[in-house]
């Protein structure tokens, strides 16, 4: 049997049926194959090495791109440098290496292949189209030839179309630039952002959603739970289920409605519901009339807008001072009370900002234009200068002024009895004033103040 081995090239060998080595140095053997490039090596059954220092093998394979590697059924490795291994891979790009197999899609075979330059396609009917992009698992997609650098899709029907984006799951898109989706049919369409769960989006500038189809559309804002939105506010976080933002810069809790929100803007605190607390007293913070700290326990009277021990001809007792008041007002724990400017009654003055959208080095939108409402800051506040809190300063006492305080006192109060203040703000029994609850120590009581 006539074997019809071809050693055309130059310094060429071919073996086996049916081959040829029309490239220079070439190598060709086993069945009907060609090994045309320079220093091209063909093998097994007809595949075709034509790239120069390719090398094809298995059955149907091409080498098409110099340095390509083509093996398995029916790959073609076309780029440079490139490596197509599996069934039905195609590794197109520079450096590229596609590995699996092709799949049947709504009645279309859909190869597995790997464009963009240095990329990589794993898996079944899997593309990576981006440079140096990553494409793994079923039907799933990384990148774009535009702007598809880097990106990385994994698991079932997932794409990550942008640059550094990284789709994950089932039925994930990651179309933001640097998004992450992942779970179930997640989307992060806004830039830097990051959905996960099921059904959620997230499509605002570096905004998170997960949980449950919640919506995470205001830049930098965050959803979760079931059924949320943040409603396209800047900076809002919302929890729970069924409800949705009204404000910038704010936290929300939801169940069929907003239950409880802290404003950010004003840092005021509302709640549908009632409110337990550990504490029995409602105080608020009096400073002293020496500039010294006065222990809990004791009666207080006014002098002007300053507190002192209230003494027995005093007429009038403002409270108790309080060790641990449930709620303590006048506290100013955050910041300098005088910090923005308010009207005469104290209502705060604002102003409209218009900031201008905000692109990174590619001119991508990374967070866009916006109104934002401001609080106008006082002329007198400085910056620089280190705000100790009130509740640190021993001028600034707690006063009870409702609820249950205990008192010190001289012994002579009686639980059911009644008292007032006596020798240097100590209680003293009373046929009227302050009920006694019950004795708590030797020179202390609980009274109901009132």
């Amino acid at each position: 049997m006539a074997c019809n081995a071809n050693p055309s090239g130059g310094c060429s060998s071919a073996e086996g049926q049916s081959t040829t080595s029309s490239g220079f140095a070439s190598h060709a053997e086993g069945f009907q194959t060609i090994a045309a490039g320079v220093g091209a090596h063909a093998e097994g059954s007809n595949t075709y090495a034509g790239g120069d220092a390719s090398h094809a093998e298995g059955i149907q394979t091409i080498a098409q791109g110099n340095l390509s590697h083509a093996e398995g059924a029916l790959t073609l490795a076309s780029g440079v440098s490139s490596h197509a291994e599996g069934n039905l891979t195609v590794a197109s790009g520079f450096a590229s290496h596609a590995e699996g197999e092709y799949a049947i899609i709504d009645g279309v075979d859909k190869l597995t292949m790997a464009i963009g330059e240095a990329s990589h396609a794993e898996g079944q009917a899997t593309t990576a189209v981006g440079e140096a992009s990553h494409a793994e698992g079923f039907n799933t997609t990384a990148g774009t030839l535009e702007n598809g650098l880097g990106a990385h899709s994994e698991g079932f029907n997932t794409t990550a179309s942008r640059q550094a984006a990284h789709a994950e799951g089932f039925n994930t898109i990651a179309s933001g630039l640097n998004s992450h989706a992942e779970g179930g049919s997640t989307s992060a369409s806004g830039n830097n952002s990051h959905a996960e769960g099921s059904a959620t989006i997230a499509s605002g500038e570096s905004a998170h959603a997960q949980g449950f189809q919640t919506l995470a559309s205001g830049p930098v804002s965050h959803s979760e739970g079931i059924l949320t939105s943040t409603a396209g506010f800047t900076a809002s976080h919302i929890m729970g289920q069924s409800g949705s933002a009204n404000e910038s810069f704010s936290w929300f809790l939801a169940n069929g409605g907003i239950k409880a929100k802290i404003s950010g803007n004003t840092g005021v605190g509302t709640f549908t519901g009632g409110t337990s607390l550990g504490p029995a007293d409602y105080a608020e913070l009096f400073e002293t009339v020496d500039g010294l700290a006065i222990e809990p326990g004791y009666f207080v009277t006014l002098e002007g807008d300053k507190i002192r021990p209230a003494a027995a001809e005093d007429g009038y007792v403002l409270g108790i001072t309080s060790a641990a008041p449930a709620v303590l007002g006048n506290a100013g724990d955050t910041e300098w009370r005088g910090k923005y400017q308010t009207d005469e009654w104290g209502r705060p003055l604002t102003e409209a900002v218009r900031l201008e959208a905000e692109t990174d080095g590619l001119g991508t939108v990374t967070l866009p234009a916006r109104t934002e409402i401001r609080r106008l800051i006082h002329p007198d506040w400085d910056s620089a200068k280190p705000y100790i809190p009130r509740s640190e300063r021993p001028e600034w006492v707690a006063v009870g002024l409702l609820g249950q305080l205990q008192v010190r006192d001289d012994g002579t109060c009686r639980p059911g009895g009644f008292c007032l203040p006596g020798e240097k703000g100590e209680a003293t029994a009373a046929p009227s004033g302050y009920r006694v609850m019950r004795r708590t120590g030797p020179n202390r009581v609980l009274v109901l103040f009132r």
